[in-house]
């Protein structure tokens, strides 16, 4: 029979693990794990939130290409000719209905 005492996770817990002489040379190593461990959950969490970021500004984006097309086309309507006599209508301007021609200071 084996008299081995066997490494189980009730050891492990209980600390029985870290009382023997021979087991202490691991102690480093799982320092490292525990680390390890650590580093992943902290990089989670910040990928997590970049994640968030991200999708905020998707959603800004696509809000700030809305206003953008929604600005462009008002404005585009200004240009027309019959917006710009609308305006200034109430100024006493109107459109000429004689069409331009060309003064020329050199006639004789």
């Amino acid at each position: 029979m084996n008299n081995k005492p066997r490494l189980s996770i009730l050891s492990l817990l209980k600390g029985d693990f870290f009382s023997k002489r021979k087991n202490v040379r691991y102690i480093p190593f799982l320092f490292f794990i525990v680390i390890l461990l650590l580093l992943n959950i902290r990089l989670s969490f910040h990928a997590e939130i970049l994640l968030r970021q991200s999708i905020k500004l998707e959603y800004e984006v696509a809000d700030l290409r809305l206003r953008y097309i929604t600005t462009k086309s008002q404005l585009m309507r200004l240009y027309k000719r019959s917006a710009i006599e609308n305006m200034v209508f109430n100024h006493g301007l109107h459109t000429s209905l004689r069409p331009p021609y060309i003064i020329d200071n050199h006639e004789k």
